[in-house]
């Protein structure tokens, strides 16, 4: 109950989803291990360390090219308003308000990392099961699925499997936006350009919707799955060390999110 009321209270501050926000602390938590290993490894050969240490900070870069790319990419739909005019500060000088065209942003990835962390704790869950049941299906499917076993097609099953889920739930879409957005678009008097209101505004929008989400998963798949394999990789040639490059996926989203209500806390608009 403490813990529930702790991300709670987070996420009512404005800092950001409480429970993601926890979940990034025990992260970085065990990020602390990670760092004193590479430290005990590396203190005798600086020789070696300086061409490991800079290829991990530029995957850290790139990787977190790729996180501001799939949090902050978005498709700019624009809207025109039949109902009134918008206001302009153009004529006033102490205003602070100016014509900005109005638009509706379709995000690539608008859940954020959430597809990452979900797609984990499926593939976990595999393993409970067997753990609590021992079942033969359960173990099977949990050696199945185990990037480190040899049991059929592994590990490209397991990887493969994670990339067509993360994929999956960046793309699905349980709320109909596009009717809600639709809906809302007629209330203020506004349209999209050259789309009739209704039907061919919703089919519309689904199809912006669907594209933007496709390709935003595709995105996302390619680098939580890259992630993975390089962190495999890393394992392999230093044995026990683990970067996690996945979680650094889930810790620059989480970072991201923070920033998108800066502006409209400042101005005590609501988020």
């Amino acid at each position: 109950m403490s813990m529930t009321w702790i991300c709670d209270t987070i996420t009512e501050f404005g800092f950001g989803h409480g429970s993601s926000l926890i979940i990034c602390v025990g992260i970085l938590t065990g990020y602390t291990d990670t760092l004193h290993k590479m430290i005990t490894q590396f203190s005798g050969n600086f020789s070696y360390c300086w061409p490991y240490i800079l290829g991990v900070a530029g995957i850290f870069m790139i990787l977190t090219m790729g996180a501001v790319l799939v949090t902050e990419g978005c498709r700019k739909i624009k809207l025109q308003y039949y109902g009134f005019k918008l206001a302009s500060g153009a004529g006033n000088e102490s205003s602070p308000v100016t014509e900005v065209e109005p638009y509706i942003p379709f995000n690539i990835n608008p859940t954020g990392m959430q597809p990452l962390l979900t797609t984990s704790y499926l593939l976990a869950f595999p393993s409970i099961m067997a753990s609590i049941f021992a079942s033969p299906f359960w173990e099977n499917l949990r050696e199945i699925l185990n990037p480190k076993t040899s049991t059929g097609g592994s590990p490209w099953v397991y990887y493969l499997t994670y990339a067509f889920l993360v994929f999956i739930f960046n793309i699905f879409d349980i709320a109909n936006l596009p009717k809600e957005i639709s809906d809302y678009l007629n209330k203020m008097c506004a349209r999209v350009p050259r789309i009739k209101p209704g039907r061919a505004t919703v089919d519309y929008l689904t199809k912006i919707q669907t594209s933007t989400r496709f390709w935003g998963g595709l995105l996302l798949s390619l680098l939580a799955t890259s992630s993975l394999l390089l962190d495999r990789y890393l394992r392999q040639i230093n044995e026990g060390l683990s970067i996690g490059f996945t979680s650094v996926l889930i810790i620059q989203g989480i970072f991201i999110f923070p920033r998108e209500i800066k502006i409209p806390w400042k101005m005590g608009l609501p988020n």
